[in-house]
């Protein structure tokens, strides 16, 4: 990416376990009705994270599909979140540690184990990350585009990070956390590698 630093650790996407698969399709549609961009190793470094008061409690909107959305931010252990989900009928519970960098928030995410809605399935507890806008009343969640990711990995665009593919050619980062800090810190707030924002509101 030309937004993005250049790193030497590079390695060519490889194949992954049977058994690693499986993991990888549960997660792949899990919870949300589009897939999410997943990464064995966390997005943020420890010394990275921060709690933000102001993200605590409920927030609602509607999805790009038309579903309607809650969030709510639970103050977790030390700086966690339990984040608990809610898209139409499907629903989840992640742990969150946030970061700041200047005036961007990144949240990254991974399911809890035993959450509702997977049903006992988690075997590979991969993490996802998005950029967040934070105000007083308002709150604005910009994931990964699972799509345009995958795409740019098989166009070979995506060199900063290492890929893994799983028998059913989806996708799932192996690099580890400072590259994938820094990749996150490299892509501009307009890159196409963003979903279109989810803005949500505080709960009354």
């Amino acid at each position: 990416l030309a937004d993005a630093p250049h790193l030497v650790n590079y390695t060519p996407p490889m194949k992954l376990s049977s058994r690693l698969s499986l993991a990888v399709a549960i997660l792949a549609c899990f919870l949300l009705a589009s897939c999410m961009v997943r990464s064995v190793h966390p997005w943020l470094k420890k010394e990275n994270v921060i709690f933000e008061e102001d993200l605590l409690g409920g927030w609602v909107g509607v999805s790009a599909a038309g579903k309607d959305v809650a969030m709510t931010f639970v103050r977790g252990k030390g700086n966690t979140y339990e984040v608990q989900y809610s898209e139409g009928d499907s629903h989840g519970v992640f742990i969150g540690l946030l970061g700041k960098f200047g005036s961007d928030y990144f949240l990254d995410f991974r399911p809890k184990e035993d959450a509702p809605g997977i049903g006992g399935l988690l075997m590979f507890p991969a993490h996802s990350v998005a950029r967040l806008e934070i105000a007083r009343d308002r709150l604005t969640v910009l994931q990964l585009d699972y799509g345009a990711f995958k795409a740019d990995a098989k166009l070979d665009r995506l060199r900063d990070l290492r890929l893994a593919w799983d028998d059913d050619d989806e996708l799932i980062i192996t690099s580890p956390t400072d590259d994938l800090q820094r990749f996150l810190l490299g892509l501009s707030r307009d890159s196409k590698l963003y979903a279109p924002p989810l803005r949500l509101s505080r709960r009354k």
